[in-house]
């Protein structure tokens, strides 16, 4: 039997009433067994109702131009500095070859991602784009995190929406989610110190919504993070979309422990509820669709799971996808017919999308 906080959580959810950060609060502290499984069902109710049993995934191929990187965030285990053995840099023509490797596997979206570098500039980004482009003028990009539209306005001394503009002149086609991490100014001070402020994070996405571009958003979560810090973030988001409706996708990101500082100290994370965190979000977020589950950040059989906590979403292809990777995430082959089998075997329907049209 449901605790009478639940039944009434139930009928605010029944009547598409907005649920409060308290009540928000409430859900992601539940911990009984009946409890989370009645969030669980709430949260697939209303996944169901806004976009039925069908379950996105695309083909994408992740291009990093760069893990080398003018910051050292402590989460993180992609950059590199000048002389590492780890780092690279990526000319165009190293790329172009690369999209031509995976192109006959039927890519749909090109994912581009790195550091924070200054090789990686607008000349490099337009001649990148035009290669893509000349490949297959129908290949979506999606381009780059607030993070990097920041420092590219900073290094050619123009504002973010010129840099926008241009960029889209090129091809640009979405922004992708990353870069968010906690939308918290005490923990993003501590686990991303070099990075913009949570506030101006989101005047950016609201500039590309401005100018017609769609973009994702993610929260990085299972490090230091209070879990009123989650409600936070996710009230944040929830207001932006409700002035510009231009998140096309939320996605919550399990941090990943391997190869950075902050995850050797061990005793400072705080480890969370992964299917609650995202059932939560897809009742706190009434005006998003999608929300999307990284099967390479929680392993494939969580992510079939939570895929009955509100998701509808799957992700990708990922191939050559190397943050999470290098972070300890899921190394798994995984192929358009893997991907239809999965969401075939849990009664779901399997739609191949790009982040254009979802």
């Amino acid at each position: 039997m449901p605790s009478p906080f639940l039944r009434e959580i139930a009928q605010k959810v029944t009547n598409k009433e907005r649920l409060s950060a308290q009540e928000g609060l409430s859900l992601l502290k539940i911990q009984g067994e009946s409890e989370r499984e009645g969030v669980r069902a709430l949260a697939d109710f209303v996944r169901k109702n806004k976009v039925g049993d069908t379950v996105n995934f695309a083909s994408t191929l992740y291009i990093h131009p760069t893990n080398l990187c003018e910051l050292n965030c402590p989460f993180c285990s992609y950059y590199a500095k000048p002389g590492w053995e780890k780092a690279w840099f990526l000319t165009p023509d190293q790329i172009e070859k690369k999209i031509l490797q995976h192109y006959p596997k039927g890519l749909n979206e090109i994912h581009i991602v790195g550091g924070l570098w200054r090789d990686c500039d607008l000349e490099y980004y337009e001649e990148v784009f035009a290669r893509i482009k000349k490949i297959d003028p129908n290949l979506h990009i999606k381009a780059l995190t607030p993070v990097e539209y920041d420092f590219l306005a900073n290094h050619h001394g123009i504002s973010v929406e010129e840099v926008l503009k241009k960029m889209m002149g090129f091809g640009l086609g979405s922004l992708p989610g990353g870069g968010a991490e906690i939308l918290v100014e005490e923990v993003r001070k501590k686990i991303a110190p070099g990075k913009i402020s949570s506030d101006r994070y989101l005047e950016i996405h609201a500039l590309a919504h401005k100018l017609g571009l769609h973009s994702n958003i993610t929260m990085l979560f299972g490090h230091i993070e209070t879990e009123e810090d989650i409600i936070t973030h996710l009230v944040k988001v929830r207001e932006l979309q409700d002035i510009t409706s231009g998140f096309k996708t939320f996605i919550p990101l399990k941090f990943g422990e391997e190869n950075n500082a902050l995850g050797k100290r061990k005793s400072r994370l705080k480890p969370k509820d992964v299917p609650l965190i995202y059932a939560v979000s897809r009742l706190m977020l009434d005006n998003f669709s999608h929300l999307k589950v990284l099967w390479n950040y929680l392993g494939v059989d969580e992510a079939m799971e939570i895929l009955n906590w509100g998701g509808n979403d799957l992700s990708s292809t990922n191939f050559e996808e190397k943050i999470i990777a290098m972070a300890g995430g899921a190394k798994v082959n995984m192929d358009e017919n893997t991907m239809t089998s999965l969401i075939r075997g849990i009664g779901r329907i399997p739609r191949m999308v790009h982040t254009g049209n979802v």
